[in-house]
């Protein structure tokens, strides 16, 4: 009885340390490849006074990335459901760059007018000839 009972207990631990393992792997980062791409990311701020700054970069790989397009739009909620385009005084209020070559960094800044929350969205189109062009997005959310 004892030996079936220990053989239970085994049995149990083991099940319970695969399932655990199992459910980081699903939670972990996929560790995504992309075609032209080694990494693209944002981040956004607001000072004090409202001056909002967005800093957009992508690193490609040389030799192969040739072009990057970035398009970057502020959005404020409204009514506490839904995100309204702010408007930035740019053709479709956004910031559309082009970049002819595999490296960027650069920032876009814009003075907001009222308290709120505000949504900011950047889309990368990186291109090269390492296969289709990558497209990532970045999210950010930030109050003022």
């Amino acid at each position: 009885m004892l030996k079936r009972k220990n053989l239970f207990c085994l049995l149990i631990a083991i099940f319970l340390m695969v399932s655990a393992s199992t459910a980081a792997m699903a939670a972990s980062p996929s560790g995504t490849k992309y075609n032209n791409t080694v990494t693209a990311s944002s981040v956004a701020s607001i000072s004090n006074s409202g001056l909002l700054t967005v800093t957009n970069q992508y690193k490609g790989i040389k030799g192969t990335t040739t072009k990057g397009e970035i398009t970057t739009y502020i959005e404020k909620k409204t009514l506490g459901l839904f995100w309204t385009r702010v408007d930035i005084g740019q053709p479709n209020n956004q910031w559309y760059d082009v970049v002819n070559d595999y490296f960027y960094i650069g920032d876009h800044t814009f003075q907001l007018d009222s308290h709120g929350t505000y949504r900011i969205t950047v889309v990368y189109v990186i291109s090269g000839s390492g296969g289709d062009a990558d497209t990532i997005t970045q999210t950010m959310t930030k109050t003022y």
